[in-house]
């Protein structure tokens, strides 16, 4: 064997292990250099801060709040279920600015409530809107909630009823109609009769049937929108005349819901004495309630007038809803409904007692009696509102030895008092003249509150 080989073979064995060496070294060197260097999609290091300087923000107090911030929002939310506990809430409305906007936000919300009519859903709501006074910490900006306020004090977050009415200021009067667009009409109007300060079941009785009969006919009524109030609801215990239909009861509803147009007399008189009075138009007068609309339904005169008389009981206007005529004429009751404003009184008081109040009405004024009746009625620890003729200061006080969760309407005044949403909303619709909360008024509060609750009894001696 040649003797160089194996020195061939162990040079070559070295001179490998030495370039295997030096890769070694240089992917080393090559890993270590990568690894100092910041890699090109990693976020840079952020400086440290003061923690405390961090904490520091410069808050605007006189700035307007943001109330659109959800956090607010939330905040808003939980604070209104901690204050109501028995309250059960629907849904939250979204915050608005209120009034100052730098430190209040007014919120709505519906919370279930029990519904005065068999026909409504179990799940019926009541709404309530608030003013939230908000505070805000001038070192970290964090809000907080200061105080909620009364009954319905966030006017800013009230949406308006679609097609409803300001109630707060007298409608404008309609413009005047041209003479063809007067004449394409066809009009029925009541004149006098017996009904005027009767008491208001009789009242509204008469003026159901007048719309019943203008929907027969397929004719515009017009209305009287005053009415005079029986002596036995005011406070002088004298008629009150002038009273508007729409301090008691819902005009837009009853416009809507009757079946028939509505216009308001005055407006009606002026367009008669420009278009009609001088014999260019049609009048046809029918002077017994004892006719049937079924005679004179095909009737071409633009203008029809009942005319009652001055004997009663006949002159009365539902009289015409009767007899061969009450076939044919069917009286809208569900178009009566209570006035906004009224509402709200209603939800007011709903609203300071638990939603599944119970509700006892008293027809009598004998107190002992009638105490021990009622308590027959009451269960212990609930909720009761006190309604009826029969409820007096004598009666409340003996009963509240032994239930302290009582209710009853003159319990909150201040909801029609002077300084009252309701008082000065009343002035505006009424030209600026204060309106009493009269007997009816207060007949038809204490009446529906009486009907929402959950269990009702009826007492009487």
């Amino acid at each position: 064997m040649d003797p160089s080989r194996p020195l061939l073979r162990r040079g070559a064995f070295l001179s490998s292990s030495a370039h295997a060496v030096a890769a070694i070294i240089l992917i080393a060197f090559l890993l270590i250099t990568l690894l100092r260097l910041p890699l090109s999609l990693s976020t840079p290091p952020t400086p440290l801060v003061d923690s405390h300087e961090d904490q520091e923000q410069e808050c605007d107090l006189s700035s307007p709040l943001d109330c659109a911030d959800p956090r607010l929002f939330h905040l808003m939310m939980r604070s209104t279920i901690d204050a109501f506990p028995a309250v059960h809430f629907a849904r939250f409305g979204r915050p608005v600015p209120g009034d100052p906007p730098s430190s209040s936000c007014d919120m709505a919300w519906r919370a279930r409530s029990n519904s005065s009519t068999a026909t409504a859903s179990p799940t019926a709501t009541t709404k309530d809107y608030r003013r939230f006074t908000i505070s805000l910490n001038p070192r970290t900006c964090a809000y907080s909630v200061v105080s909620i306020g009364d009954y319905h004090s966030g006017p800013n977050a009230r949406k308006p009823r679609p097609g409803a009415s300001n109630v707060t200021a007298a409608a404008p009067p309609p413009p005047p109609l041209s003479r063809a667009q007067f004449a394409a009409a066809a009009y029925l109007s009541y004149h006098g009769g017996g009904g005027r300060c009767k008491p208001m079941p009789h009242y509204t009785r008469s003026l159901l049937c007048a719309p019943a009969e203008a929907r027969y006919l397929n004719r515009t009524l017009v209305l009287d929108p005053t009415l005079c109030l029986a002596a036995a609801y005011t406070a002088a215990g004298l008629p009150g005349e002038g009273k508007l239909l729409a301090f008691y009861f819902d005009v837009d509803h009853l416009r809507s819901s009757s079946g028939a147009g509505i216009v308001e007399e005055l407006h009606f008189w002026e367009d008669w004495d420009r278009w009609g009075a001088q014999g260019q138009l049609g009048l046809r007068l029918v002077e017994d309630t004892r006719v049937a609309p079924t005679k004179f339904s095909k009737a071409k005169a633009t203008l029809i007038v009942r005319k009652f008389g001055d004997v009663e009981p006949g002159n009365y206007w539902y009289h015409v809803c009767e007899g061969k005529a009450e076939r044919v004429l069917a009286p809208p009751h569900l178009a009566i409904r209570l006035a906004p404003s009224l509402m709200s009184i209603v939800d007011a008081i709903i609203s300071s007692m638990q939603p599944d109040f119970d509700s006892v009405h008293a027809d009598a004024n004998a107190a002992e009696d009638l105490k021990w009746k009622i308590e027959e009625s009451i269960d212990a620890g609930r909720q009761v509102y006190l309604a009826g003729e029969g409820v007096n200061m004598v009666l409340v006080e003996a009963l509240k030895a032994n239930h302290s969760n009582l209710h009853y309407l003159d319990q909150f005044q201040g909801l029609w008092g002077k300084d009252s949403k309701w008082f000065l909303d009343m002035k505006r619709l009424n030209g600026g003249v204060p309106v009493e909360f009269d007997g009816y008024m207060r007949e038809l509060v204490d009446k529906e509150v009486f009907l929402k609750g959950k269990k009702r009894a009826q007492v009487q001696l």
